[in-house]
């Protein structure tokens, strides 16, 4: 036996074992070229299929080659040697194939390691099945001999792919079948549609060796479809990114032919060609008919990278499966479609319940405060409330054009909300009785609600989403508030919650404040449901705040009018003291300054020690009465400030200045905290400056054993004001003298006016601003100076 004949022995009996092998297609390609490799003794091998549209031959297996190719090398029938030997039926051998114009260069299969072939078609009587390569590293001109082994064993290699492919039809069949009963199993015994979609796509993707399933139905309108289920054991984020990119031309391609579409390959199909980065991909979609109507859409994918293309047989399959499915999705479409009713009325009748409930609630009293925070709990109150986590009450001012936050009800932890809600469940009771039992409307200094009083927003179209929800009239449920160009960032970094929905307070057709709700602890999606709840319970309580406020004006125009009536007689009693004080002041005046001039002239010739003395008490006592006099004089008069564009922290560096030495020898410490960049106000430098040393001199007589005076200034952007603090560390105020602290003549000093406080008083209000007074916790006495800024020039 010549060698030839050996090898081709050898070569026979190895693809007869593999033949028997229980081995799958691939690997038994595989095994094939390894032994034809082997036994030809050249360097590498492989093996191109014709696939099922019987038009391109694709690379199945290779030795030598880059692996990556597989599956993905592609030629035409009758371009490139493989395309040229399937067309023609012919074996081929080249000692140099790239001089042949029948070869085509693919860089990425590395075919260049390479310097000569050999290729015989693996024959199926008359029909090509695909194409034997061997390959040789170095130069190589093939026999006869050799060739005719390589056409033998594609001869017997076209057995195995016959055999194996048959038993894969079979067992394929037998899967159909199979999945088909498993389906109809399915169908029967289920009415719930989420588990019905699960059951089919899985099976569907199982069966057709899918990696993911898309079922699409029309909505409860007939004109949208929605994506219901995408599944697949072998599903990854890929089968999501193509059934996105791809779904809707599916769609529009199957609801116009209104039959099975089957896409071998996308990278083939002219309807998805000019989709940049779309992987190979094969997939079949059907309809879901109903009664000669499309109520759905089931697609399956199988991107081709190690997955072979989806052919009639599987879309056969497909349309079986989607016709006993469209029947039953329809049924548990109906079935839930019933069940969402009988659930809708029984959540309208309970949000019916709640708001009766919460309007009694919020007819129980006209305190705005009290009312507030009985809307508030409602809209955070499981059970017999709207249910949400947090929620903050804003209302608008008219005259600042803002609106401001009144309230905030909500914990500001988890911690505290586990004890709010372990609470609400232990004591179990309604909003009613939490009214009646007072403790909703115990100390509630939370946190979120110091959180809620701070929120100031301009009423203007950039004032984001609080500002839009007044000035549109509209609710507004964000879900995604860092990307919503409404949304303002220092809302965001106040709330720190990215999802929330906002509603206008409308009575009698004007918005009167929002409501803004959110679930930062449960993350709870807020639905267009809860929005539409939430609209009605805010007209609700608009119209409760309306009346609530309406009662709070009346009250208030009953104080003023009582507040006047006591201005007018103290401004008749204070003209009265005024024309007196003025002629005791001008009777006392005069004497005063001589015995002062005589004094000091008398005090520069005395040399009599114990006659000094006494004079500096005379002196001394004729300067306190002086002062008595300036004080009152000033307070009298009324002198009219001299407005200019003025620095704040120009005048304050000034009257620190002169008083540093005495500050020094009282032993008092300056804390100076002066911002920077304040911008200048419209002042009178003079009565501000007076209005300061009225107030430092108060401070400084309170520390008669030395402390701390702060003296800071901080700008408050929203409201448009710089602050000025002066503070010290005494002993503070009593309850009875901060009654009193800006009354005139009223003083607890042994010696003193009364008159300094009332002064500074007047001055900053004739400067349109406020001063108040506060202990602080430390211990001592603060004040704070609130000037407004100039008006912006338009």
């Amino acid at each position: 036996m010549d060698p030839v004949e050996r090898t081709e022995l050898s070569i026979l009996s190895e693809i007869g074992r593999i033949s028997n092998s229980s081995d799958d297609l691939p690997r038994k390609l595989q095994r094939t070229i390894e032994a034809v490799m082997h036994g030809m003794g050249r360097d590498g091998a492989s093996v191109f299929l014709v696939d099922r549209s019987g038009r391109n031959v694709i690379l199945m297996a290779a030795i030598g080659l880059n692996q990556e190719s597989v599956g993905r090398l592609i030629f035409p029938l009758g371009r490139g040697i493989a395309g040229w030997v399937a067309e023609q039926k012919v074996p081929l051998a080249l000692a140099d194939p790239y001089s042949d114009p029948r070869f085509q260069y693919v860089p990425e299969s590395g075919i260049e390691r390479f310097k000569s072939l050999a290729a015989a078609p693996i024959m199926d009587e008359d029909r090509c099945l695909g194409v034997l390569f061997v390959l040789s590293a170095e130069t190589w001109s093939a026999t006869s001999a050799e060739v005719t082994l390589l056409t033998t064993t594609a001869n017997q290699l076209s057995g195995i792919i016959r055999s194996t492919r048959l038993f894969q039809n079979i067992q394929e069949r037998l899967a159909h079948l199979s999945t088909i009963h498993e389906i109809s199993m399915a169908l029967s015994s289920t009415l719930d549609l989420k588990q019905l979609l699960a059951l089919i796509a899985r099976n569907s993707t199982q069966a057709l060796h899918a990696q993911g399933c898309a079922i699409r139905l029309r909505d409860l309108t007939g004109d949208q479809f929605g994506g219901q289920a995408v599944s697949g054991e072998l599903i990854d984020d890929r089968v999501r990114d193509l059934d996105a990119r791809l779904a809707e031309r599916v769609l529009d391609r199957t609801l116009r032919d209104r039959r099975p579409l089957l896409i071998a390959d996308t990278y083939q199909d002219p309807g998805f060609q000019d989709l940049a980065g779309l992987p190979p991909t094969s997939l079949i979609s059907v309809p879901l008919l109903f009664q000669d109507r499309v109520t759905g859409i089931i697609t399956l994918y199988s991107p081709r990278e190690g997955f072979r293309p989806f052919n009639e047989d599987d879309l056969q399959l497909l349309a079986t499966i989607a016709g006993a499915a469209a029947v039953a999705i329809e049924n548990a479409a109906m079935f839930e479609r019933v069940d969402h009713l009988a659930n809708e009325a029984r959540n309208r009748a309970q949000e019916f319940s709640i708001l009766y409930d919460v309007g009694t609630a919020m007819g129980s009293t006209l305190n705005l405060d009290r009312l507030l925070r009985i809307i508030l709990t409602a809209a955070t109150m499981g059970g017999t409330g709207l249910g949400f986590n947090r929620a903050i009450l804003l209302l608008t001012n008219e005259r600042a054009n803002v609106l401001q936050g009144m309230m905030g009800v909500g914990p500001s932890s988890w911690d505290e909300a586990n004890r709010a809600w372990t609470e609400v469940v232990r004591k179990h009771k309604s909003l009613m009785e939490w009214i009646q039992t007072g403790e909703l409307f115990e100390s509630k200094d939370t946190e979120f609600n110091a959180l809620a009083r701070s929120i100031r927003i301009p009423l203007e179209p950039g004032g984001g989403i609080l500002a839009h929800t007044v000035l549109d009239k509209k609710a507004f449920n964000i879900t995604d508030a860092a990307s919503d160009p409404h949304v303002r960032h220092a809302l965001l970094e106040m709330i720190k919650v990215n999802s929330f929905a906002t509603v206008p307070l409308v009575a009698k057709s004007r918005v009167i404040g929002v409501v803004l709700v959110d679930n930062l602890f449960t993350q709870r999606p807020i639905t267009d449901h809860d929005v539409r709840f939430l609209n009605m319970f805010a007209h609700q309580a608009a119209l409760a705040i309306d009346n609530a406020i309406i009662h709070s004006n009346m009250e208030t125009m009953n104080r003023e009018i009582r507040a006047m009536h006591e201005q007018v007689a103290q401004s008749e009693k204070m003209a009265a003291l005024g024309a007196m004080m003025a002629e005791i002041t001008h009777e006392i005046r005069n004497p005063l300054v001589s015995i002062g001039g005589f004094t000091r002239r008398l005090a520069r010739k005395v040399t009599d020690l114990d006659a000094k003395k006494y004079i500096d008490i005379i002196l001394g006592e004729v300067g306190r009465l002086e002062g008595i006099i300036h004080d009152n004089l000033a307070y009298i008069k009324n002198v009219n400030p001299q407005f200019s564009l003025s620095s704040l922290n120009a005048v304050i560096a000034e009257v620190l200045m002169v008083y540093e030495d005495e500050l020094r020898q009282r032993g008092i410490r300056i804390d100076r905290q002066l911002a920077d960049g304040l911008p200048e106000l419209e002042m009178d430098p003079q009565q501000v400056k007076q209005a300061i040393i009225n107030l430092m001199t108060n401070a400084m007589e309170a520390m008669e054993k030395g402390g701390v005076l702060t003296v800071r200034t901080y700008p408050l952007a929203d409201r448009r004001e710089t602050a000025l603090e002066i503070g010290d560390s005494g002993a503070g105020v009593s309850p009875e003298a901060m009654h009193n602290l800006f009354n005139p003549y009223y003083t607890t000093k042994a010696r003193g006016t009364g008159l300094g406080l009332p002064i500074a008083h007047r001055i900053i209000k004739t400067h349109k601003g406020t001063i108040v007074f506060r202990n602080k916790e430390a211990g001592g006495a603060l004040f704070t100076i609130l000037l407004p800024w100039p008006q912006e020039k338009k």
